[in-house]
């Protein structure tokens, strides 16, 4: 799916190639338009998607969804240096919102956007949000703005130093929260993820049986669900050398468009039972380098962009004046 980006830049009354190979030239409007597949895709691209959508491939197979039929991608230069970046635009239901997701031409749906930088460190997660995004022809840091449309007002994304942002008010993870966050599943001090039949830390493994016993097999409605709609994540939060753990709901019986639920346990090891200190909502929860008196802060992204879930000592939740 090759990505034609509407976008009208020239240089030299010329489109640079990369631009070229990104955008349609002549529309004017700028408007990322993913449309490669990833058999399109080069040998490392393709690595690298398998392994940042992991998840949602296999959630995928397991519906008998073709996974084709999730994502479209695009290559655009957004900081003007080789390589380009891979953007990546859900295309299905599990990852779009909206009337025309289902058939309602109307309005347009609106769909997971993500680009992901080649770095020689590797690749990295810089922008996660959602609508329909364009490019600008403004810049910051270096990078492109990312002008993204969801029925309101435009939101300008900006190069923070480490991620694209936008404004978030008191809970905007700045580039200096995100030290540790480095995308999905990197980073020094990242969530180590679990399918729930993977051999994994004792505590945690315990964690995981009390919570399905008690919170989804005791749970009337819940019965039916099977531990493999889960996988779970150990983490040191608080920095006690002790991890908690972290679980996620992968079937659509806990995820939707606004994002899946996740669980934080905390207190494993323990002869008492472990406490359920934070639920959350939204997709692929990393730990950032920040924190409040509790721990360390959560990050998810949702289709209003990154939201951070601080703990002020009685559990993990948005922090007091975020309006999201």
């Amino acid at each position: 799916m090759r990505p034609t980006l509407i976008l009208s830049l020239m240089l030299a009354g010329l489109a640079s190639p990369a631009l070229a190979d990104c955008v349609e030239i002549g529309r004017g409007s700028g408007e990322i338009l993913a449309e490669m597949t990833r058999a399109e895709l080069n040998r490392d691209e393709r690595l690298l998607v398998e392994e940042r959508f992991g998840p949602d491939f296999a959630e995928a197979a397991r519906l008998g969804i073709a996974a084709d039929a999730l994502f479209r991608f695009a290559r655009c230069e957004l900081n003007g240096t080789e390589p380009v970046e891979l953007v990546a635009v859900g295309r299905s239901p599990a990852h779009c919102a909206g009337p025309a997701a289902f058939g309602d031409r109307g309005q347009p749906p609106v769909c997971g956007i993500w680009a992901l930088s080649e770095t020689p460190e590797g690749w990295v997660q810089v922008l996660e949000t959602a609508g329909a995004a364009r490019l600008s022809a403004s810049t910051t840091n270096g990078w492109r703005d990312v002008v993204v449309e969801r029925g309101g007002a435009p939101a300008v994304w900006k190069y923070g130093g480490a991620v694209y942002q936008e404004d978030l008010g008191d809970a905007d993870p700045q580039a200096y929260a995100l030290e540790d966050y480095g995308g999905y599943g990197q980073g020094p001090a990242a969530i180590d993820w679990f399918a729930f039949d993977d051999p994994m830390p004792e505590a945690i493994d315990a964690a995981f049986l009390w919570f399905y016993g008690v919170e989804i097999r005791g749970t009337e409605g819940r019965v039916g669900v099977l531990p493999d709609a889960f996988r779970v994540g150990a983490v040191d939060l608080d920095e006690d050398g002790a991890e908690e753990a972290v679980i996620q709901g992968l079937s659509p019986d806990f995820c939707g468009p606004e994002g899946c639920q996740h669980w934080v346990l905390e207190g494993l090891g323990r002869q008492d039972p472990p406490r359920i200190s934070g639920r959350l909502l939204g997709f692929d929860l990393q730990a950032a380098a920040t924190g409040g008196r509790g721990g360390r802060d959560l990050i998810a992204s949702s289709a209003m962009g990154l939201i951070v879930y601080r703990n002020d000592g009685d559990g993990w939740a948005l922090p007091s004046g975020d309006g999201n």
